[in-house]
């Protein structure tokens, strides 16, 4: 008998510990600041399903953006926001639709407006504001080609649903109120970065993949949105070129794969509220991975807006051709992260942030420098 209350004991005694540790705890702020995310980009995909109103999945995708922040964007700010917007897009509608007519003018203005996007993000610009840009600079002009009507449709509801993102971002920092941040909390830059090195990396990754999908005259509308926020994250990043790639790889393959399960999902039960439950099963998946600890966690937000770029343009119409739709953009999206990331890789590799000869030029002076010292110690 005593040999089995011990076995008892040594059976359950663990239990609690294995529980501990087998699951990470989240502070109540993670919590809150996961749930803020979540919540937030799936009523936003809701409403915009239901309600319908022009480039409505713009408006989700910006709530994603919004929402990362610490708190919410300031109405000076925003109205700024909105007005640079406009004056981008409208502009890139009306040099577009002038130079249309001349192939070769046309395509040197698109490179062009994509190098100064770049130079502007390296002047301390807000990542929204350089994504307007980037909009501006690729989507604007492929619409004019297409359609006038439709770019200029364009121009006026980006501001738009920029403007609806932001209403629906207070509201969810209203329900999820943000913690204080710490004082000591400050986001080193790398000074050691030259901007024009920055541009031109970036330029020569960006620019050929525009000039290719110009010339060959067939892709989607949301393909050149997602070069335009994958362009922008690889703008930001100062990191090694592979290790970058390889973020970016691994964060927009997590989202297709999710878009791709909830579509099957949603073939299965062809419901707009089936659509909704399982955007916020993978939204509350994805923004608990976006405040765990973990080290990628920072690539989360990437692949929710993934989700809802692949997703969200399929079902949104909820037509008869959304099967079609969804192949499309996977096919789309996969050879354009392909050759955005193979891009990268290859001018990392023979364009390097860093010039080599910098390092190397003060490695030699410091061997002189002990040289000398060791002749004048033996001397």
């Amino acid at each position: 008998m005593p040999t089995d209350t011990g076995g008892a004991q040594a059976v359950t005694g663990p239990e609690p510990e294995l529980i501990d540790t087998a699951r990470p705890v989240l502070s109540p702020a993670a919590d809150k600041r996961g749930l803020r995310l979540a919540l937030g980009a799936s009523a936003s995909f809701a409403l915009a399903l239901v309600l319908g109103w022009p480039m409505a999945n713009f408006s989700a995708v910006f709530v994603v953006l919004f929402l990362q922040g610490p708190a919410p964007m300031p109405p000076s700010a925003l109205w700024k926001l909105v007005q640079t917007g406009f004056v981008f897009l409208s502009t890139s509608w009306l040099l577009a639709s002038m130079l249309a007519v001349y192939p070769v003018p046309f395509l040197m203005a698109v490179a062009m407006a994509v190098s100064m996007s770049f130079y502007w993000a390296t002047r301390g610009a807000g990542t929204l504001a350089v994504v307007l840009a980037l909009m501006a600079a690729l989507m604007i002009p492929n619409l004019v080609l297409t359609s006038r009507e439709l770019a200029l449709m364009l121009v006026i509801w980006v501001p738009a649903n920029l403007a609806i993102a932001w209403c629906w971002t207070v509201f969810m920092f209203y329900v999820f109120p943000p913690d204080p941040l710490p004082q000591g909390a400050a986001k080193g830059g790398d000074g050691k970065v030259d901007p024009g090195r920055l541009v031109l990396r970036m330029s020569f990754v960006t620019v050929p993949f525009a000039m290719l999908f110009f010339l060959s005259g067939s892709g989607m509308l949301v393909t050149l949105f997602f070069v335009a926020l994958l362009s922008m994250q690889l703008a930001a990043a100062t990191g090694a070129g592979p290790v970058v790639a390889k973020g970016m790889l691994k964060a927009n393959a997590i989202g297709g794969i999710a878009a791709v399960i909830a579509y099957e999902i949603t073939v299965i039960a062809p419901l707009m509220l089936v659509a909704m439950v399982v955007m916020t099963v993978v939204a509350l998946a994805l923004a608990r991975w976006f405040v765990s600890d973990r080290a990628d966690a920072s690539l989360a937000g990437s692949s929710l807006s993934t989700l809802i770029i692949l997703y969200g343009g399929s079902v949104a119409p909820f037509g008869d051709d959304a099967d079609v739709q969804m192949l499309d953009r996977l096919l789309q999206i996969g050879f354009a992260l392909g050759f955005v990331l193979i891009a990268y890789l290859v001018v990392d590799a023979f364009f390097p942030l860093r010039r080599n000869s910098d390092r190397k030029r003060g490695g030699l002076r410091r061997l002189t420098r002990k040289g000398r010292a060791a002749q004048r110690a033996q001397s």
